[in-house]
């Protein structure tokens, strides 16, 4: 099986030609006055024939981004010096996770007088490339997820966004990941919990059940154990040093400390990462393999190296057009019987303060959360959209390769948690997450990650460390 999908429809190959041409007009990449190539370039390029591709043009044509000239070509429309453009921030991930370049063409055609220009921010340091690009007068949308509002919250930088009012119509606990100091800066677009993926003929062939939602991670140790045998291959797989997978076992680990028989204490969350340990140190199940993001442990899943996989909504989309049997359950949890817990990512966005085109920010930012926006989310990927509107609305297209408990994040919501129920801040997180990659690798000991855990969440070691990091910048 191939990992990248395949087009291997007429109209999947089409909507992908206009897609393309758009977004590059949009971008300014094929800038106003000038020509498209040829019909027959253009065939040959995306794999249509010249009447597939005259269909297209003519579509981009009613959209008013291209006219075309008899005897002469296909000429990007010139923009009325009226245009208004707006800058958007936002990672290179929202073109699949919610399909941004739909919703922006979409925009634009209701819009004509604003134009919208993506720009892909520095995914490194994203919250600071967002920044320094705010601070000059570059961007005035910009895309946040939870945990990049919270650390744009603790670099003290909600001032440079603007206030905005809630949205009743939008679930509340997605609301909340932006709120700060009781006041809302960001309007959410998409949520996900993070799940337990699996290959559903892995199972099958194998004779095991499938999991549901009363397992223990002991229970996925075990059947994933047995699964392995019988296949051949590792069991699961997930990138453990992520701050978007190791937090899940110190969530589920709990807050607060525990009395020890010779009479000290220790943290709830350091059980959370002892199963983290003993799952990731299983060999039988789970590879000695370090990718180097989550794209590779998608490509792991999708071309059968492992049967199941830690994924959120968002990397589902990956699988939509792929002939793939999989399906989703909530993840299994720290001790048989213990309350399930998992982490929640939402993605929004907001409206820079001092953009010189306000009005025409905010009106793309209640654009992407209005009901038109989440519907053609919902019908178009796997993402849940924030409107409760639209994400409970049924898909009716069956196009897409949807899991069949798509809707069981609706009785998921009392399990979804945010980084900041850690007590950590984002750059502590970091810093943690290296000190975990430290441990496995041998260069410290268990006793020494777990102090530094114990030193991280010392009010008053972090009131220190907190004040030097703040004098440092």
């Amino acid at each position: 099986m191939s990992y990248k999908s395949d087009r291997p429809t007429f109209q999947e190959r089409l909507d992908h030609f206009v897609n393309v041409i758009r977004t590059d007009i949009l971008n300014g990449i094929r800038q106003e006055g000038t020509y498209l190539p040829s019909e027959s370039t253009l065939a040959k390029q995306f794999q249509l024939s010249n009447k597939s591709i005259r269909k297209g043009l003519d579509q981009l044509v009613e959209e008013g981004l291209i006219v075309k000239i008899d005897r002469v070509g296909s000429m990007v429309t010139p923009h009325s010096k009226e245009t208004i453009t707006i800058n958007f921030g936002c990672p290179l991930s929202l073109t699949t996770d919610f399909m941004i370049d739909e919703l922006i063409a979409e925009f634009s055609r209701r819009n004509p007088g604003i134009h919208v220009r993506r720009i892909t921010l520095n995914p490194l340091n994203y919250v600071r490339s967002a920044e320094e690009m705010i601070q000059n007068g570059l961007l005035d949308v910009v895309a946040l997820n939870s945990p990049q509002f919270q650390e744009w919250h603790e670099l003290g930088l909600t001032p440079l966004l603007e206030e905005l009012a809630p949205d009743k119509a939008i679930y509340p606990i997605t609301e909340s990941a932006f709120f700060a100091e009781d006041k809302v800066y960001a309007r959410p677009v998409s949520f996900s919990p993070v799940v337990l993926c699996y290959n559903k003929r892995h199972f099958r062939e194998a004779g095991i059940p499938e999991p549901d939602s009363y397992w223990s991670w002991d229970d996925l140790i075990g059947i994933t154990s047995e699964l392995a045998d019988r296949r051949g291959r590792h069991g699961i797989y997930f990138l453990p040093a992520s701050e978007n997978r190791y937090s899940i076992f110190l969530l589920q680990g709990g807050r607060g400390r525990k009395e020890l028989p010779d009479g000290s204490g220790r943290l709830h969350m350091l059980e959370g990462l002892d199963k983290l340990h003993e799952l990731i140190n299983n060999r039988r199940i789970f590879p000695n393999y370090w990718a180097q993001g989550n794209d590779e442990t998608i490509r792991l899943f999708a071309e059968g190296q492992v049967s199941a996989i830690l994924a959120t909504y968002f990397n589902l989309n990956e699988f939509a057009n792929m002939d793939l049997e999989y399906d989703i359950c909530p993840l299994p949890t720290l001790r048989l019987g213990d309350p399930q817990k998992t982490l929640m990512l939402t993605i929004g966005t907001a409206v820079v303060r001092q953009s010189p085109a306000k009005e025409a920010a905010i009106r793309f930012m209640e654009f992407l959360s209005s009901a038109d926006a989440q519907m053609l989310i919902k019908q178009k990927t796997i993402s849940i959209p924030a409107r409760k509107e639209a994400a409970e609305a049924a898909d009716g297209t069956g196009v897409i390769n949807r899991p069949s408990r798509y809707y069981m994040y609706r009785e998921m919501f009392p399990s979804f948690a945010y980084h900041r129920e850690l007590g950590l801040q984002i750059r502590e997180l970091r810093t943690f997450s290296r000190f975990l990659k430290e441990y496995w690798s041998g260069m410290i000991d268990e006793r020494e990650l777990h102090g530094r855990l114990e030193g991280w969440l010392n009010p008053a070691d972090r009131e220190k460390r907190r004040a030097a990091a703040v004098k440092r910048e």
